[in-house]
């Protein structure tokens, strides 16, 4: 039985290239994310939407809970962020992905936003369930680095899931109030954004399991997606933090490549770095 993660990595992946590397003819959010859901149900194992996707594009983005429909979707142009939150059901997994997109050289002020998200994300990856073992203390691990620039986002930063169910399910969660013990055998959601009003949305997500080797607990990523190297400062970037994402991207890879066509391949290879 193959991973729903890889499945729905690979759909992902499929739409993040098209969407990059289209030309863009009035292609809008609507659009977007029926191309999306297309992708997803090239595999007979997928049922449908985990949930409604949010496709988010300028300031649309910035709704944390934005819905685009045939009235209000809105033309994706080159110069905006691209938000897209999205999962999917299938025969034997729940997913839940967001991933913030760009299409032409971002400003260097929203490239350090989304490395402090970045950081943010990577710092609940690595966390010490040892030491730092319930949902608010993990919390603030991920708010850590934009918190130094005065900046955070109103959401929590992770949600139980569940298999089949409510793809948002307690009791644990990862937010400033929870005080629930992170279990092995859990799931959890790892999404640290940013929102400016009128602008832009910035969130990065993977699903997390609680894995126990021996006597050690630590998460390990689920969600198998490149994340945009264009939105990165990589001075921001401590080695630790460097070799995080060279070790997530050689993974992505060695799971997925077999899914994708030569060109995909070829652009999921370059994250490597």
């Amino acid at each position: 039985m193959i991973n729903a993660h890889i499945l729905d990595g690979a759909a992902l992946t499929k739409f993040i290239y098209w969407i990059k590397n289209i030309n863009k003819k009035q292609i809008n959010e609507v659009q977007a994310q029926n191309k999306l859901e297309n992708f997803r149900k090239l595999n007979k194992s997928y049922l449908y939407p985990s949930f409604d996707t949010i496709a988010g594009s300028g300031k649309n983005g910035a709704i944390v809970h934005y819905r685009a429909n045939k009235k209000n979707s809105k033309i994706i142009r080159k110069k905006d962020i691209f938000l897209c939150d999205s999962g999917g059901q299938y025969k034997y997994g729940t997913t839940d992905v967001t991933r913030t997109i760009c299409f032409s050289k971002p400003k260097s002020d929203i490239k350090d936003i989304f490395t402090k998200v970045l950081k943010g994300h990577i710092a609940v990856a690595n966390t010490n369930l040892k030491k730092d073992y319930i949902g608010s203390k993990i919390d603030k691990r991920a708010r850590k680095f934009l918190k130094k620039s005065k900046l955070d986002y109103s959401h929590g930063t992770g949600h139980g899931v569940g298999f089949f169910l409510n793809v948002h399910e307690g009791p644990q969660s990862i937010s400033k109030i929870n005080k629930i013990k992170i279990k092995e055998g859990m799931i959890l959601s790892n999404e640290p954004g940013f929102y400016k009003k009128n602008n832009f949305g910035i969130r990065i997500e993977n699903l997390v399991f609680v894995k126990k080797i021996k006597k050690k607990i630590f998460f390990e990523n689920l969600t198998l997606a490149p994340i945009e190297k264009e939105l990165i400062n990589y001075k921001l970037l401590t080695l630790v933090e460097k070799n995080y994402l060279f070790k997530y991207h050689m993974n992505v890879y060695s799971k997925l490549s077999k899914y994708l066509n030569f060109k995909e391949k070829r652009w999921l290879a370059s994250f490597i770095q």
